[in-house]
């Protein structure tokens, strides 16, 4: 007769089986198992994506003050492996997809001279089709954690295309949540991104950004199915895009991010979850009309460690400029 098993036990009983290995029966090690199980909650949500947040290939060039945007992301991803920081990746009959929807304002104005540009990101959306090793996941759907932003732009010289802008992110946790279960669209912890960016035009419809990211987590004390506390290092990113705009409405870009660091620790051990990647990426943006946009993006990680790597995101922005 097949015993009854707990979700927890039957994830834990198929994450070892894949990897092959067999941990000590004690305290310490259940606890651990519990932050393999945790490792699926904290799953990237945007772009930023959760880890640092992503930025399209000519974000850092300010509009005049008075500007208002609002933009629209649809994002798609979808995945077919888990990968602890040690031990071999789990691919058989593993992976997660997503679908998140965000929606952004953002107002451009002058200060002392300084262009600003405070705004709001709301996310909402679905993970579905989660399975490790084929024990299937519940899916989660709802609100993400929502993100409060500011730009400041330090360097603004249109006359040589060179700016400059520091911008921190504030997430709050207010996103779907709910301890016992292996998915969620929030984190239920604060998070703080602070983001520098250099975007320099090179002539001749060329284009280089380059930004840097620093996030520090706070901690989630109702972890692990409840009770525990997650705490993670700090994760650090960097991108960088380069873009040609080949005719007056219309630009391409190619872009590569790296991100490392961001190791999760459940009541002091650590889950084998981090945030370890490299990533590939192309855009194409075209203005329909003066004041709107569309934009298409895809996006794969590789050299990866810990979590699940995307095999394939693909997002459409609609941009309306008033």
């Amino acid at each position: 007769m097949t015993p009854n098993l707990t979700p927890m036990q039957t994830i834990r009983s198929a994450i070892l089986s894949a990897g092959g290995g067999t941990p000590h029966d004690d305290g310490r090690k259940t606890r651990l198992c519990a932050g393999l199980l945790l490792a699926l909650v904290l799953l990237p949500l945007l772009s930023a994506r959760a880890g640092a947040v992503d930025v399209n290939a000519s974000d850092y060039v300010p509009a005049p003050g008075g500007t208002n945007l609002l933009l629209f992301y649809s994002q798609y991803a979808t995945r077919s492996s888990y990968e602890g920081t040690s031990g071999p990746a789990i691919s058989q009959d593993t992976g997660l997809d997503s679908y998140v929807n965000i929606l952004r304002y953002v107002h451009y104005f002058e200060i002392a001279g300084i262009t600003v540009a405070p705004q709001v990101l709301i996310p909402a959306g679905t993970l579905y089709d989660g399975r490790i090793a084929g024990v299937p996941l519940d899916a989660a759907a709802g609100l993400g954690d929502p993100i409060i932003a500011t730009t400041f732009w330090v360097v603004n010289n249109k006359a040589t295309q060179t700016y400059i802008g520091v911008m921190p992110y504030l997430f709050v946790p207010l996103g779907q949540y709910k301890a016992a279960d292996a998915l969620n669209m929030g984190e239920n912890r604060w998070k703080l991104d602070l983001q520098v960016g250099w975007y320099q035009g090179l002539g001749s419809g060329f284009a280089l950004q380059l930004t840097g990211d620093a996030m520090w987590y706070g901690d989630n004390t109702d972890a692990g199915g409840g009770g525990l506390v997650l705490t993670q290092d700090n994760t650090y990113q960097l991108q960088a895009w380069l873009s040609y705009s080949f005719a007056e409405t219309w630009q391409a870009a190619i872009g590569y991010s790296k991100y490392w660091g961001g190791t999760e620790y459940l009541d002091g051990l650590a889950t084998g979850n981090a945030t370890q990647r490299d990533q590939v990426r192309l855009e194409l943006s075209k203005f329909i009309t003066p004041t709107f946009q569309v934009l298409g993006l895809i996006q794969r990680d590789f050299n990866t460690s810990g979590g699940f790597p995307e095999d394939f995101r693909g997002t459409v922005r609609l941009m309306q400029v008033f």
